[in-house]
């Protein structure tokens, strides 16, 4: 049984059901496959996720819609990360930003049509105040999300289990 940082238990069965999940099953697939009443499957579903053990991200496939994607690393030479990180979430075609700790300092994901456009947002970032310079990466493959065989698995290599 794994115990979290604030003392709720997982058992076995919660450990198997994130291991479907990860899979891709769905709360009738983890009913027949682990042999327990849908009811329970959907309960103990619930509860991992409203305890955050599971999250859910759901995410537009850009490419479809005719967009590129990609990434933009801005480097600060000083001034306030979390004051440029909000400026740049603001402009149109950022998605997210992520404040990093080593290489870069904000990480911008980036969508847009055509090159102008990325042209005139590395443009806009680099007038902020504090930015010493851009590294841009297109997105041309993204590998399927690696899913996991067995969760405990992971989380004693960790130290976690």
């Amino acid at each position: 049984m794994l115990k979290n940082k604030l003392g709720k238990r997982l058992d076995q069965t919660d450990i198997e059901i994130m291991d479907l999940m990860i899979l891709g099953k769905n709360n009738k697939e983890i009913s027949l496959t682990l042999k327990i009443p849908l009811s329970t499957a959907q309960r103990r579903v619930r509860n991992l996720i409203s305890t955050g053990y599971i999250t859910s991200d759901i995410q537009i496939n850009y490419q479809k819609f005719g967009f590129k994607t990609g990434l933009l690393y801005v480097y600060l030479r000083n001034g306030n990360i979390e004051e440029t990180a909000k400026k740049i979430h603001n402009l149109d075609q950022i998605i997210s930003v992520e404040i990093h700790i080593g290489n870069s300092d904000i990480l911008g994901n980036v969508i847009y049509k055509e090159g102008k456009q990325l042209l005139n947002l590395i443009s806009a970032i680099r007038k902020m105040e504090g930015v010493e310079r851009i590294v841009w990466s297109e997105r041309i493959y993204q590998s399927p999300l690696k899913r996991n065989k067995n969760i405990i698995n992971v989380l004693n290599v960790q130290g976690l289990a």
